[in-house]
């Protein structure tokens, strides 16, 4: 059986790619913009995909029958951190997203995760965003 993956803020699917090509079978994806939806199935059509906001997802609900799943990768915005953004670090929205991300690694509980944005979400806010995910990795018993 081939591992499993679930990519989150997927995009067109550029994570999914690279571990289709690595032998990972994609299991389920999530991305918000309809369009962008649409293009991930024409790249990944066996995957299902969930066209919808993850901050209005019942994670409990969604990703509960995925449990133990080997990996959870995901790109979650990154306007907010990026040089060429309007950086509004802690007043966007947008910023916090990675949150859900590690709701869904703890109902999941994968093997592995990786989450995927620009190298400021790191120095952004004196560490702030780093620190927190930091503890959101701790709390679910991982370790960087």
């Amino acid at each position: 059986m081939k591992r499993q993956v679930i990519d989150l803020f997927s995009g067109v699917g550029g994570l999914s790619k690279g571990f289709f090509d690595s032998g990972f079978e994609i299991v389920l994806a999530n991305e918000v913009d309809y369009s962008i939806a649409n293009s991930y199935k024409k790249n990944h059509p066996k995957v299902k995909m969930i066209n919808e906001d993850i901050s209005k997802l019942d994670i409990d609900d969604v990703f509960n029958e995925y449990k133990n799943i080997d990996v959870i990768v995901g790109g979650p915005p990154c306007q907010g951190f990026s040089q060429k953004g309007k950086r509004k670090i802690m007043d966007d929205p947008h910023n916090y997203l990675f949150k859900y991300f590690f709701e869904v690694v703890s109902v999941v509980r994968p093997k592995y995760f990786v989450l995927e944005n620009v190298p400021n979400i790191l120095t952004a806010n004196n560490g702030h965003f780093k620190d927190e995910i930091y503890s959101l990795c701790s709390s679910n018993g991982y370790t960087l």
